[in-house]
C-alpha cells in the first residue's frame, strides 16, 4: 500500500513539473513575441511610402485628445506638417480653403510641435480653418513629426490611402492640381 501511495505521489508530482514547465515555456514564448513585435515597430521607417501611418496622439487647441481611432475612414487622409506663424503654410491653408468643395470624403489633419499649442490661436485668427469640419488642427504629442519629416521644407504634406498607408510625401507649398488624384 505504501509503494502504491509512493508510486501515485511520483506520478502526480512529474505531472505537476511538466505543466509547470509547458506554462514557463508558453510565457517565454509570449514575452518573446511581443519583444519582437515592439522591435519590428520600432525598426519601421515611416517615412517611406507604403508604410503604415505610426501612432497618432493629437491635443486641439481646446485640448481634446485624438488618436490613430479618430483618423479611420473609407478614403485617403491628408496630414500637413505645418508651423502656426509660417507664411508658407498659411498660404497652403489657404489654397485647402478655397477648394474645400472637393473634399467630399477626404479628412484633413493639420499637425504642429507641441511647443506650437498657444500659436493654434494665431493660426486660427489668421485662417478660416474652423469653419471647415474636415480639418483638424492640434499639436504632436507622440512623435508623429519625428518619425515622418523629412526636414525639407515646410508644410509637408504626407497622404495616407484608406488603408493608412503612406501614398506620397509633398514638401513646400503644393498646388491643388498635384493634391487633386489624392482627393475624394
Amino acid at each position: 500500500m505504501l509503494r502504491k501511495l509512493l508510486i501515485i505521489t511520483i506520478l502526480f508530482g512529474a505531472v505537476v513539473v511538466t505543466y509547470a514547465q509547458k506554462k514557463d515555456k508558453k510565457k517565454k514564448k509570449n514575452k518573446e513575441e511581443a519583444t519582437e513585435q515592439t522591435i519590428d515597430t520600432a525598426n519601421i521607417d515611416y517615412k517611406a511610402l507604403g508604410a503604415p501611418l505610426p501612432p497618432v496622439r493629437i491635443v486641439t487647441h481646446d485640448t481634446t485628445v485624438l488618436t490613430n481611432k479618430d483618423f479611420e475612414g473609407e478614403s485617403n487622409l491628408l496630414v500637413m506638417l505645418f508651423n502656426p506663424t509660417c507664411e508658407h503654410c498659411q498660404d497652403e491653408t489657404h489654397i485647402l480653403e478655397k477648394n474645400m468643395d472637393m473634399f467630399n470624403k477626404t479628412k484633413i489633419l493639420f499637425v504642429a510641435a507641441p511647443s506650437m499649442l498657444g500659436y493654434l490661436q494665431f493660426f486660427q485668427n489668421i485662417t478660416k480653418y474652423r469653419s471647415y469640419p474636415k480639418i483638424v488642427l492640434g499639436v504632436d504629442s507622440a512623435g508623429y513629426i519625428d518619425k515622418t519629416f523629412l526636414y525639407q521644407s515646410l508644410p509637408q504634406i504626407n497622404i495616407y490611402n484608406k488603408d493608412r498607408k503612406l501614398e506620397k510625401v509633398f514638401s513646400g507649398q503644393v498646388p491643388i492640381d498635384s493634391l487633386k488624384p489624392y482627393i475624394d
